[in-house]
């Protein structure tokens, strides 16, 4: 009982501090008060259905250190996801202010205030990158490097900046429709790749039982390196592969 009592409270003075230095990495320092009250709670709530288990109290309260830890990482790929996705609609935001006379830098301004999702803390750093940085060193997300260093050409061209945004959304919107159409193709060959797994491994079964292991081994084993063959082949090293147009 003690050593529950005793685990708990170090675990939540760690939590404490795990937690702070992950919102402060990924930016949102500001939902310290409202998300730390929700962990120690949990790890309240776990202290009174396991205090006489301090195991599972090691695997639960080992579980979220590790989830606080990954925290920064799984924000990044989550905000790189939204980067892709809110690119277009960005574009046609700055599309319609630099239409109405602004300039290219008035009119991100003008979108990050009037921004409340999660994606107002990436722009930000983008405007911060355009107005008083050369290089896009400190944006930490590819998207939003690639978006930089087109919004910071198109801004030192100065020459029919909305004709060049349009050209930029139309071409990003092709690449999308093609990631997209070349994923559901992607797909669909993960998709019956997993079905003859399920068929080997019925066909398997049925030949063990049937007809014994020991005396088709070696047909058993070949049979499996050339199917984990093809697996791998289809999973791992498909992925590396790109459509080209």
């Amino acid at each position: 009982m003690i050593v529950s009592i005793l685990l708990t409270n170090v675990g939540i003075a760690f939590a404490h501090r795990r937690l702070q230095s992950s919102l402060q990495k990924i930016g949102l320092m500001s939902l310290h008060a409202r998300v730390f009250p929700v962990v120690a709670a949990l790890m309240i709530f776990f202290f009174m259905i396991w205090r006489s288990c301090p195991g599972r109290l090691w695997l639960f309260f080992g579980a979220i250190f590790v989830l606080l830890k990954l925290l920064p990482t799984i924000f990044s790929h989550y905000q790189e996801k939204l980067i892709q996705t809110q690119t277009l609609r960005v574009l046609d935001q700055l599309i319609l202010g630099v239409q109405a006379g602004q300039t290219l830098r008035v009119s991100l301004s003008a979108l990050i205030r009037q921004e409340t999702s999660l994606l107002r803390i990436p722009l930000e750093n983008l405007a911060h990158a355009l107005v008083f940085e050369s290089s896009p060193a400190s944006l930490k997300s590819k998207a939003l490097r690639d978006l930089f260093n087109e919004l910071s050409r198109i801004e030192k061209s100065q020459a029919k900046c909305a004709d060049q945004l349009r050209s930029l959304r139309k071409n990003l919107k092709t690449l999308e429709s093609f990631r997209r159409k070349s994923g559901q193709v992607a797909l669909q060959i993960r998709m019956q790749a997993v079905i003859s797994a399920l068929l080997y491994a019925g066909l398997l079964l049925f030949v063990t039982t049937q007809f014994g292991f020991h005396a088709h081994q070696g047909l058993i084993l070949a049979s499996g390196i050339l199917f984990f063959g093809g697996m791998v082949t289809v999973f791992v090293i498909g992925r590396r592969l790109r459509w080209t147009t």
